[in-house]
């Protein structure tokens, strides 16, 4: 069954999410099947997020982050950027890190809009 068949009766799968992986020419590729993703650059959802922090995450059952997406897969594959902490120095200004538990149980921050975080957690 496909996402848009379980969309249709009100279920939507959680977003896997893992490390962003690139081929041996540095392409960005999807960890599961090898797909080439770099076209999907840009905002991504992430359906039902295990955040770290307990406000944040009693506050999203949907995460806007950064990074590349793989949709060949009953499920979507979402591979955030990295923010490199809280503060996400390495993204533009507007953007802040959270504490995201990936697939493999690791934790790593990956870039949000402040707002979406401001606008939830007040």
């Amino acid at each position: 069954m496909s996402r848009s068949d379980l969309q249709q009766f009100g279920f939507m799968p959680p977003t896997v999410v893992r490390e962003p992986t690139r081929d041996s020419e540095g392409v960005h590729v999807c960890p599961e099947c090898g797909y080439p993703v770099g076209r999907s650059k840009g905002s991504q959802r992430i359906e039902k997020p295990d955040l770290v922090h307990v406000a944040l995450a009693a506050a999203f059952d949907e995460l806007i982050t950064f990074g590349w997406r793989c949709d060949r897969h009953p499920y979507d594959i979402v591979m955030p950027a990295r923010a490199g902490g809280s503060d996400a120095n390495a993204m533009i200004d507007g953007w802040t890190g959270v504490g995201l538990r990936f697939s493999d149980e690791h934790v790593r921050y990956v870039p949000v809009p402040e707002r979406e975080v401001s606008e939830r957690v007040e």
